[in-house]
């Protein structure tokens, strides 16, 4: 059967299974689906208490694979479609012209092409736009957060941006934090968020108690700001 219960402002969805056993178990699968397992003639109720206090690390364990999670499916480039730029939907709008260029105007993203049935040209000029304002946008949010980065550091840590297929970002050992340029595609506050998750990843390399502990105290919404991106970008 279906169940769920709220943890703050997140709620909490799974499958409950009734089976011949002595406790209950919960297991957070790579879609972050949630089955819990409970043993025969268990109450809804002490069912749901256990889930609320097994919540903060359900949670966790779904942020974790959010890192992994799909993005966005895979586009046609063709006039009509909709496209994401910093959590708005856009129409892209294809224009024959000999000189090749990508323009935001109104409600549309215009692509000037000298052939509009080039979809791989189209892909890579739109893909060049994206990488322009990332590169803009990230760096901006990146600098107004670095005196926090400092604080867990010893060197100032080294921002780099790329598309990935797997994750949103990474933080490595020497201070590297990566992006996906996807996230240009994301709202601000979220991409602001990332960030702010790799900066923690500074100090705890890893998604440990200390870890959130420093995520909640540096940036308190972050599992709101998490859930929105999670419906906006998959």
């Amino acid at each position: 059967m279906k169940d769920q219960i709220k943890y703050g402002n997140t709620l909490i969805n799974y499958q409950l299974d009734f089976v011949e056993r002595k406790s209950l178990a919960i297991k957070v699968h790579p879609d972050k689906s949630v089955n819990v397992i409970a043993p025969k003639g268990s109450s809804i109720q002490k069912v749901r208490e256990k889930v609320r206090k097994k919540a903060p690390w359900i949670v966790r364990q779904q942020d974790f694979f959010l890192s992994f999670h799909p993005l966005t499916p895979a586009r046609k480039f063709i006039s009509g479609e909709t496209h994401l730029y910093l959590g708005k939907q856009y129409r892209l709008k294809l224009h024959t012209d000999l000189q090749s260029s990508v323009k935001l105007a109104g409600g549309f993203i215009n692509v000037y092409i000298d052939n509009i049935e080039d979809k791989a040209r189209i892909e890579k000029l739109l893909n060049n736009w994206y990488r322009e304002k990332a590169t803009y946008h990230f760096e901006q949010l990146f600098k107004e957060n670095l005196a926090f980065a400092k604080s867990l550091h010893n060197e100032e840590p080294k921002l780099s941006l790329r598309w990935m297929k797997k994750r949103w970002g990474s933080c490595s050992k020497d201070g590297k934090i990566l992006l996906n340029l996807e996230l240009i595609k994301a709202p601000k506050k979220c991409i602001e968020y990332v960030i702010v998750h790799e900066i923690c990843h500074l100090k705890y390399l890893n998604h440990s108690n200390s870890f959130y502990n420093l995520l909640n105290n540096t940036y308190p919404d972050w599992k709101a700001t998490k859930d929105r991106l999670e419906r906006i970008m998959v």
